[in-house]
């Protein structure tokens, strides 16, 4: 579907002065000629709505089909004299699928296979800093001249837009992130901004209140260390902003006064606008976790070693909550009161694994209840789940409760991470049984808060999962789904920044389990083994030594999909796993349409300057003619 915008240059509208100035739609090549030969300059979406009506305006919030991401170079901007100098600096990336002379500038095209919006988003910002072209062009709705088309912004002075170069080169979205510098944290911000302003998700009607209390100023005077951290004398501006709560709190500083400053900080002020409360907010939240007593004389944070021993005792907190010994061998253990992240990517197999840790849970601990929360899937399609794996063996039937998150009527609920957890304090009170596991997926489908930006609220839940598990005296394990850009299909090993939406999900778990499918790509072939892979990324209470489950270390099962039952791995199986695993990575490194060997990536260093495109693949403006 090619979607055109037609946008009559200023010249047109003085002439006529009852031409539209803009037209919108699905044109013939007949059509899109004739206004372009009547003055029109013509511009199209490279991503598009995969459903559109006639004479709908077209905005970002309807664009779903994800194919390229693409950079503009225009010569005024004054980066490269010449469109050969900047073809010759694509050098410094991948190569391109497509080049475009539009006119005034060069347009670069790169196809992408897996594509999705937040990916797009960011691919668009590594890109531009690369290569130093526009920084406007990388919006979800974003408009690009039509090749074939005549740029008709200068009255009697049209350039011909043509293609130089196209190639069947396509990318997945894991192959384009290995050739790209990392994003910056202010990028970062951008995307997820535009990313929620966009789609209408979770925003911000916060205002940021500039002035600071006088008592920070009577502080900056008074307290050198202070002084010296407010005007950034540290290259690492996160720690000293931490440093400076801590300075704050101890100096009787509320919340708000600390929040009022930390915003305005050095670090804050790098960020956008709607994210800077977000930054302040996290560190205040973690430093104020006691308040003052009330003569604000006192601190009743600290306690000695010697009491809290005292008080806790020399055993190892929470109830011990035994599981399959092939996911629960450490000293530590599992424990009631501890949180797991899950997280894989889409189609992986997260309800299975959890439901098999569901199962393994109910033999091991059957004084026990547990608990699934499904925030997509019907209650019904849980339970006949279940009933599989359990095949004639009802007894566990009544163990297992789900919270369905639609309404008799087949309304969705929407629930929240509070109502979930009020709804577990209330069951246990009610029915005086005692819950062990709770399976919440996942993260991204709770219902947010929606005052500070979707970002704030993930991180919101972060905070809450540890006190929900405590509070409720289960061990909860939160589901989370990795982007494409980071899980391919499913097949890629993740590590701990995989989590969907923040960063900071594995800060606030006992334990982070990552999945994936490493033959995933010959699963067509009925010989080819079903095998999940999974990874502690992080133990807490690890004992390395003599833990027999290790960090970062990966791990495999079979998984029947007749029984939906995950099992050790006979010997068999892993000469067969040895066999497909190899086919699964050859055929990982060739799933494009090119040969992968046309190029060699170049690893990213700021400042260097990288070497260009060989002559062997430079494409040259005679090619075309």
């Amino acid at each position: 579907m090619r979607i055109c915008r037609l946008i009559a240059p200023q010249w047109l509208i003085d002439d006529k002065p009852d031409t539209p100035r803009v037209l919108e739609g699905i044109f013939t090549d007949a059509q899109i000629k004739a206004h372009n030969a009547n003055g029109y300059n013509i511009y199209f979406l490279p991503n598009y709505p995969s459903e559109y009506e006639k004479r709908t305006v077209v905005t970002g919030s309807h664009i779903d089909v994800f194919n390229y991401v693409f950079v503009d170079m225009d010569l005024k901007d004054g980066i490269y004299k010449t469109k050969d100098d900047f073809i010759e600096a694509l050098g410094s990336g991948p190569l391109p699928t497509k080049i475009i002379d539009s006119g005034n500038g060069i347009h670069v095209y790169w196809q992408v296979a897996n594509l999705d919006a937040m990916s797009y988003l960011r691919f668009q910002r590594r890109l531009l800093r690369l290569l130093c072209t526009d920084e406007a062009v990388g919006q979800i709705f974003q408009l690009m001249r039509l090749p074939g088309t005549l740029n008709t912004k200068a009255k009697g002075k049209s350039v011909q837009c043509e293609t130089l170069m196209e190639e069947e080169r396509i990318y997945s979205a894991e192959e384009l992130d290995r050739l790209l510098p990392p994003i910056t944290v202010a990028d970062e911000a951008y995307c997820q901004q535009h990313y929620n302003k966009t789609y209408n998700l979770n925003q911000s009607d916060l205002t940021i209140d500039p002035t600071m209390p006088a008592k920070f100023g009577q502080l900056l005077h008074d307290n050198r260390e202070v002084k010296d951290l407010w005007a950034g004398s540290t290259e690492d501006r996160s720690k000293s902003d931490y440093r400076l709560g801590h300075l704050m709190f101890a100096s009787g500083f509320s919340k708000d006064e600390a929040l009022s400053v930390l915003v305005n900080s050095a670090k804050a002020l790098q960020r956008a606008p709607v994210h800077r409360s977000s930054y302040a907010e996290n560190i205040v939240s973690k430093i104020w976790t006691f308040e003052l007593t009330e003569d604000k004389t006192s601190l009743a944070l600290s306690s000695s070693v010697r009491e809290i021993l005292q008080k806790a005792g020399s055993a190892l907190k929470g109830t011990p909550f035994r599981c399959h010994e092939r996911i629960d061998n450490t000293v530590h253990g599992f424990r009631l009161g501890q949180v797991i992240g899950l997280v894989a990517g889409s189609g992986v197999g997260k309800t299975a694994f959890a439901l098999n840790m569901f199962r393994w849970f109910a033999q091991e601990n059957p004084d026990y209840h547990h608990f699934f929360i499904p925030l997509e899937q019907p209650a019904n399609e849980i339970a006949d789940r279940w009933r599989t794996m359990c095949g004639a063996d009802t007894s566990l039937h009544d163990k297992v409760h789900v919270i369905s998150n639609y309404d008799d009527e087949g309304a969705f609920r929407h629930l929240s991470f509070d109502e979930i957890q009020n709804y577990i304090v209330k069951w246990k009170a009610n029915t005086g049984n005692e819950v062990g596991c709770v399976v919440i997926d996942h993260i991204g489908a709770l219902k947010k808060k929606g005052k500070d930006g979707e970002n704030q609220d993930l991180m919101d839940i972060c905070h809450a999962m540890k006190a929900f598990a405590v509070k409720t005296n289960t061990l909860l394990v939160m589901q989370s789904q990795s982007s494409r850009e980071k899980a391919g299909i499913g097949d890629l090993e993740l590590n701990k920044d995989a989590a969907y939406g923040t960063v900071y999900f594995e800060s606030y778990t006992d334990y982070l389990v990552t999945l994936w499918q490493p033959l995933k790509r010959c699963h067509s072939e009925s010989t080819c083994p079903t095998v999940t892979a999974f990874k502690f990324c992080k133990i807490r209470h690890k004992k390395a030594r003599q833990d027999v489950i290790q960090e970062d270390v990966p791990y495999f099962m079979s998984f029947d999909s007749e029984t939906e039952l995950m099992k050790d791995m006979t010997q068999d199986q892993m000469v067969s796993f040895d066999y497909f695993l190899k086919k699964a990575t050859n055929k990982r490194k060739a799933d494009r349409k090119t040969d992968l060997v046309a190029y060699q990536s170049v690893p990213y260093k700021e400042g260097v300057v990288h070497a260009p495109i060989t002559a062997t693949n430079s494409p040259r403006r005679s090619d075309t003619h």
